[in-house]
């Protein structure tokens, strides 16, 4: 009985002294990690809880070095052994300097002596063992670890992203030379085909005029048809050939009065009058290409007048407001409106929703005004409903 009294003592004071241990582990004031988990409480020496990141240094995806005041380099990871092609032995306890091109020495020692963290923006080369240079980016950081002072060093590979641009700029450049060369054939296209469709034309008008009281109805009629398509045709050429420029047009962004360049487009429309159109003055300036802006506004303002109903005068309205530091240009009109399900493909190139022989068009004049106005850094969009009209709007970046 004695003796089991005495163990139960001792194993109260070991449980005291753990217990104590403990607390001034939490407390800090000792060196060590208490982690807590399903099989109770842990204690890592400060060795220990460094293993986390010894790992995270070995696993990383940078080259990473640390380098003592003089140069030399006391610890590499596996990843920079790998940029350079040597093996660690080799690495560890040599100079910064035969990993860096001599020019290079001045300035990355100059970096070295701040005690301010450093990220060259500049492209640095890589010198591997075998000769062979690799971009990379540097980030430099004094430090101080277990007495000792120096200097960490991450090296990110830039291969890839080179390559990657690289691949960007020959894509790009292929596509310049594919937009100028589908420029050059739009125009010869458009050229080619402007002759012989005005001979067409013309000879059309001749026959009409000077033989049509000699023709039979259906004669007649083969004549219109004919008319009606070359004039189509030759609507589809202006439009494709307007679309194709878009992509090649280098005007300048600039500022510019909205209002006036407004009120001066629809001064081209002579059956336009006062009551059936209206400006709602403001003082809006915006910045764009002019030119490109005033066509898409004329295209707008072009289907509003087309698209309404067989006897409804066609009244437009044009008001601007300010919308998340931008500006909004809205043109509203009373014609035969947009179904919902539609709204999103009106501005695809050739789409047509409205296939009436009323209203007559090539299906480009809404992608134009969509191009155009992305070319610019803007949004175009539609608010309507079937029947009750419709309210586009175009949003630029104000002055």
């Amino acid at each position: 009985m004695e003796k089991l009294k005495t163990e139960i003592e001792e194993l109260k004071s070991r449980l005291a002294e753990a217990e104590e241990t403990l607390n001034a582990i939490r407390s800090g004031e000792v060196d060590a990690l208490v982690a807590s988990g399903p099989d109770g409480d842990q204690i890592f020496t400060l060795q220990g809880a460094e293993m986390p990141y010894r790992i995270l240094v070995e696993e990383m995806n940078q080259g990473a070095l640390m380098l003592i005041p003089d140069g030399t380099i006391l610890y590499a990871n596996t990843r920079f052994s790998q940029l350079s092609k040597t093996p660690l032995e080799q690495v560890i306890g040599s100079s910064w300097q035969q990993f860096f091109p001599r020019d290079k020495h001045p300035q990355l020692e100059t970096h070295l002596k701040t005690t301010e963290p450093v990220s060259p923006p500049e492209e640095w080369s890589l010198q591997a063992a075998d000769g062979s240079f690799c971009p990379v980016q540097l980030s430099l950081r004094s430090m101080s670890a277990s007495g000792v002072k120096g200097f960490s060093v991450i090296v990110t590979d830039l291969t890839g992203r080179k390559q990657s641009e690289n691949a960007l700029r020959k894509t790009s450049a292929e596509l310049l030379e594919r937009n100028e060369a589908l420029e050059a054939f739009s125009n010869i296209v458009s050229h080619d085909m402007r002759a012989p469709l005005r001979t067409m034309q013309g000879f059309v008008a001749i026959l009409l005029e000077e033989y049509g009281d000699k023709l039979g109805s259906e004669a007649k009629s083969y004549l219109d048809r004919i008319q009606s398509s070359a004039n189509r045709l030759a609507r589809l050429i202006h439009d494709v050939l307007a679309y194709t420029r878009l992509s090649g047009d280098k005007n300048e962004v600039a500022t510019f009065d909205l209002d006036k360049m407004m009120r001066e487009i629809v001064e081209t429309y002579p059956n336009l009058s006062g009551p059936n159109i209206e400006i709602v003055a403001s003082s809006a300036k915006v910045r764009g290409h002019e030119l490109a802006l005033g066509q898409c506004v004329s295209n707008l303002l072009g289907n509003a007048l087309k698209f309404v109903p067989p006897g409804r005068v066609p009244c437009v309205k044009f008001w601007t407001e300010a919308t998340n530091g931008r500006l909004r240009l809205w043109v509203q009109d009373n014609g035969i409106g947009i179904l919902p399900k539609d709204q999103g493909r009106i501005f695809d190139v050739f789409s047509r929703v409205h296939n009436d022989a009323a209203y007559e068009g090539t299906g480009l004049g809404l992608s134009m005004v969509k191009k155009a106005v992305e070319k610019m850094g803007g949004q175009v969009g539609v608010d309507s409903e079937l029947g009750q009209g419709s309210r586009f709007w175009i949003e630029l970046d104000r002055a």
